[in-house]
Order: C-alpha cells, then structure tokens, then sequence
C-alpha cells in the first residue's frame, strides 16, 4: 500500500504551540501530541514524547512492542518533559495493517468508504460519562469536564497502554489523527462529506481547515492534524502535486486566519519530522508503506 499524507499544525489563539507531529513515512508511524495547557512545559512535554517514538521505534509492530514503546515514552517524558504531560494520538501501518493507539483525548480516525468505522477512545471523565449514558458521545463538545483527563504520559508512573484493534487497510481507505483542538471544531459527519468530495489529503485537509477556523476564529486552542489517503500499488497517484503548488488554494484558509490576528508560514516537506511551534506549518508527503 502507498500512503499520501498531509500535516497542519497551529497555535490557534495562543502564543506558544504546545502540540508536536510525527511523521515517520518510510516506517509507517503517524502521531499527534498535545501539551496539556494548564500544566507547565506542555510544548516540552509533547517534543519529549514524538522524540522518544522518533529515536526508540524497533520496527517491531506488533501490539506489545508499540503498548511497550508508549510506556517508554511516559517515563521519558516524566523525566524530560519540563514536568509537562501530553496527550498522545498514532498509528502504526505495516504490511497493509494500521494499529491505532492513544493516551488522553487526541484521536484516531478511520474512514471506509467515506464513513467512519473506527474512533479511538478519549481517557477522559467525558467519554467515561459517556459509558455510563450520562451524556450523548456529540455532547463531549463543550462539556464542562472536557480538559479532565484520565490518562496522559508524564503522569502516573504506569500508563496503561493499550492499542486498539489492528484494522486491514484497504485501498481508498483514509485516516485522521488530531489533536482536540482540531475535532472540537469539526464534527465527524463534516470529516467524512469533506472526506468525499475530496481527491487528495491536502485537499480534505484544506476543507476542514475551513471549517475549524470560519467556528473557532482562531481564538481556541492549539490545533493539529495529520491525514491520509491509503491507496493500492497500482492506483493512480493520488497526490502528485510539486512542493508549493498549493499555495493558492491554502491562500484562502491563510487569509481568514491572518485576518484574525494568526501569524502563518507556510512550509513544504517530504522529509519525516516532529513539527513544534508558534507559526502554523503545512506538508505533504507519499510513502510506500
């Protein structure tokens, strides 16, 4: 299978971007961190945590190796992390196979077909209301318990992790991994009809970025994403667009943003890293998976 992605990060309405984004496309790894806000060094904590995945990754894909390595990244960041803590969103894609995994309310999303068959679950007192038929899974938004998490690494000494279940990729398939700041914003059904009408990641990115910055005027949170369009061998390239190409239409997105007081800066990449910062940062890339 190829995959062709496409990465945003940005501030919102705060100074300091406290989420990171890993990309590791020649190994299949994907992930979002975000650096809770009310505790100190969140940006430290979330550059801690894709630093460990980045330099600790043994190419071991099975389900206790990966539960293993964000164990590691716990302790790592409890050690490194500036007594920050960071919530965690990744997958794992090997021979056709993605496994989801996660820690706090950064989430996994998996589309067939234009519809979502997979949500990872939030740690959080807002998706254990929901458990308990509390509160409806729409009702999270808002919630006043929202920020009240139950697991994130930096905090208990054992995390816990558990991936979810390994899902086979099929070509035509999609994902999205984002940081809360990003689905607060964008409900699920605007992910799949943008996902629909929508021929490259950059493109479905490009839709829902609209829609994030027209609802939270680039006044909430720091938010991230990652996106990917899976597809066969023999497929027709989804994404064959040169570095910078699309800059006119993300001109528009920029614009509304800019207009709200957001510095952006736009960069392009194919190389795999661990995006942190103030300004806001876009790439895309294809890999071979």
């Amino acid at each position: 299978m190829i995959i062709d992605t496409a990465k945003y990060t940005a501030p919102g309405g705060h100074e300091v971007n406290e989420d990171s984004i890993l990309l590791l496309e020649d190994k299949g790894v994907f992930a979002v961190a975000d650096g809770l806000g009310g505790h100190s060094s969140g940006e430290v904590a979330s550059a801690a945590a894709v630093r460990y995945i980045t330099e600790n990754f043994s190419g071991n894909y099975d389900e206790k190796s990966i539960a293993e390595l964000l164990e590691g990244a716990n302790g790592y960041v409890a050690k490194n992390g500036a007594g920050g803590k960071t919530t965690i969103a990744a997958a794992f894609v090997h021979n056709d196979i993605f496994i989801p995994v996660n820690a706090g309310d950064s989430r996994v999303y998996y589309f067939r077909d234009g519809k979502i068959i997979f949500i990872s679950k939030d740690h959080s007192v807002c998706r254990a209301s929901v458990d308990m038929g509390m509160i409806s899974f729409e009702e999270i938004r808002g919630n006043d318990d929202r920020s009240r998490l139950l697991k994130v690494l930096g905090g208990a000494e054992k995390l816990g992790a558990k991936c979810a279940a390994p899902i086979t990729m099929q070509s035509g398939d999609a994902f999205l991994i984002c940081s809360d700041g990003f689905w607060e914003y964008v409900l699920e059904g605007e992910m799949e009809a943008d996902l629909l009408k929508s021929e490259t990641p950059e493109k479905w990115l490009e839709y829902m970025l609209k829609r994030h910055i027209l609802r939270a005027k680039n006044a909430g949170d720091n938010y991230s994403a990652v996106c990917g369009f899976i597809r066969g061998d023999e497929d027709k390239k989804v994404s064959t667009a040169p570095k910078g190409s699309l800059l006119l239409p993300l001109t528009l997105i920029f614009a509304a943003a800019a207009a709200l007081g957001a510095g952006i800066l736009l960069t392009n990449s194919n190389e795999p890293d661990a995006t942190l910062g103030a300004s806001a940062d876009t790439a895309y890339a294809s890999s071979e998976i």
